[in-house]
Formats: structure tokens, C-alpha cells, sequence
């Protein structure tokens, strides 16, 4: 599946430091012997108002634009509300009859660690346009502060979390380490758009996660 022609159309968005007005949800679960993936990102209806556009063309295109690029095992919905719209896409994964395409979409585990596929990555690691961003400008700056990526992780996957984050892509410097939140039954780790301006600096294609004893 390419990610980066679902979501391309969002970083002219981003680049306009609206980034208070995107919305990115991706969640893991598992039950009944398979992973439920959702991923969801939205912009919201006042981007729409601004830039005159008509938010229900908006989701029809992208919709037909994307139909021939989704696989069967992927549903792909537009998401349509009175405050956002973008689209959403679910997957239902069998680890024991997976593809292995479909398996490039699940958490590994290697000893104590985890690894989570970040679904963003190849659009923030092939863009340029993060390149323009001049966090010298203090509204930009605090824009970028302000935004952040939601990654939800059911407990039943990974109980207990002692750290999670990004390598380093210099063995000499440190990696990223992302904030955990416990929401009862997932953990929610944020991650703030600002760390995709130097998206050359990390890993960015999954997460590592420590499991805490």
C-alpha cells in the first residue's frame, strides 16, 4: 500500500503551519486472534473555509483518487463531520495467514522490545517541504510545539511500556524519546510535529518500545 500518495495532499497544510488543524490518529488493538490497525487524518472544516474549497468534493476525490492503490484487506472511509473531514482506513490482520505485505503493517517484538510501523514516515521522510519551515519564527515555532501525532497502543499488545521512541540515525547522538501517557486500557504516545522538521535526524518508520518488568 502507498502511504505516500494517501497522504501527500496533507503537507501543503502542514507547511502553512495549520498544523492545529490536522488531526492523526493511528491505533493498535488486538482480539480474536488479530490486529485491528486504524489510522485517521482529518483536516479541519475551517482549512476548507479559508482556502474556499467545498470539504465534500474534497473526500470524493481523495476517495477515487486512492481506490485503485487499496487493497482488499484495507477499508477505506472518508470521514465527513461538522468540524473535520479526511478519510479513515481499518485493517483486520491474522498474524498466522498474514501476507507478507500485510505484515509490513504489524508490531514485532524482538526480546523486551517492540517495534510499531509509523504509518506517516514515508511522507515526512520523502517530503522536501519541511525544508521551508523557519522555526526562528516564534508563531511558527509554537505551532509546531502545539500539534502533535497520537499513537494509541491497547494494553493487551504491550502491558507495561518503560520507554518509548525513535533511534537516532547517528549512532553518536540520542535517540528520541516519546512521551507516554496510560489511558486505562491503551497507551497514548504524542509525538509533536516539530521533531518531523528534522526528520533526517531519526528512524522514523516505526517506534521502539521498551516493555517495562
Amino acid at each position: 500500500m502507498k502511504h505516500k500518495s494517501l497522504l501527500s495532499v496533507f503537507i501543503i497544510a502542514i507547511v502553512l503551519t495549520l498544523t492545529s488543524c490536522i488531526d492523526y490518529v493511528q491505533s493498535i488493538t488486538y482480539s480474536n486472534g488479530k490486529y485491528h490497525l486504524y489510522h485517521k487524518i482529518t483536516l479541519s472544516k475551517l482549512l476548507f473555509e479559508l482556502a474556499d474549497e467545498d470539504a465534500e468534493d474534497f473526500v470524493e476525490e481523495l476517495l477515487e483518487d486512492s481506490s485503485d492503490e487499496i487493497p482488499d484487506y484495507v477499508s477505506m472511509k472518508g470521514v465527513n463531520t461538522e468540524t473535520e473531514a479526511g478519510y479513515e482506513f481499518i485493517m483486520d490482520i491474522n498474524p498466522k495467514t498474514a501476507t507478507e505485505e500485510e505484515k509490513g503493517f504489524l508490531p514485532t517484538k524482538s526480546s523486551s522490545k517492540y517495534y510499531i510501523p509509523f504509518y506517516i514516515s514515508e511522507v515526512i521522510s520523502d517530503s522536501d517541504d519541511f525544508d521551508d519551515v523557519d522555526l526562528d519564527d516564534s508563531f511558527t515555532l509554537a505551532m509546531f510545539s502545539a500539534a502533535k501525532v497520537r499513537v494509541m497502543i491497547a494494553k493487551n499488545i504491550i502491558p507495561k511500556i518503560d520507554s518509548a521512541y525513535f533511534v537516532a540515525e547517528d549512532e553518536d547522538d540520542e535517540n528520541y524519546y516519546i512521551s507516554v501517557f496510560d489511558y486505562g486500557n491503551n497507551y497514548c504516545l504524542e509525538i509533536p510535529f516539530l521533531l518531523f522538521v528534522d526528520n533526517y535526524l531519526y528512524d522514523l518508520d516505526r517506534i521502539v518500545i521498551t516493555r517495562a518488568e
